[in-house]
């Protein structure tokens, strides 16, 4: 069973990926979120937990489905 600090990490890795394949920077990218960068930087990481509304957010700033972004997570 995985723990919530596992999952956050491979959440973080997934928007991290994400967001390179669009050839974005933190600071690129984070306007386009919502979020400030030092946050995504965070999430990025695995330093943060998310709320549902906010990885809807960044789902849509990636411009993938919310079920496309969770896939593998």
């Amino acid at each position: 069973m995985r723990t919530s600090s596992e999952t956050q990490r491979r959440l973080g890795l997934r928007i991290k990926d994400l967001r390179e394949e669009r050839g974005l920077s933190q600071y690129a990218c984070a306007p386009l979120l919502g979020v400030s960068r030092t946050y995504l930087a965070d999430v990025e990481c695995g330093r943060r937990n998310v709320s549902l509304a906010t990885l809807d957010s960044i789902a849509r700033g990636l411009d993938v489905s919310l079920e496309e972004f969770l896939r593998g997570v």
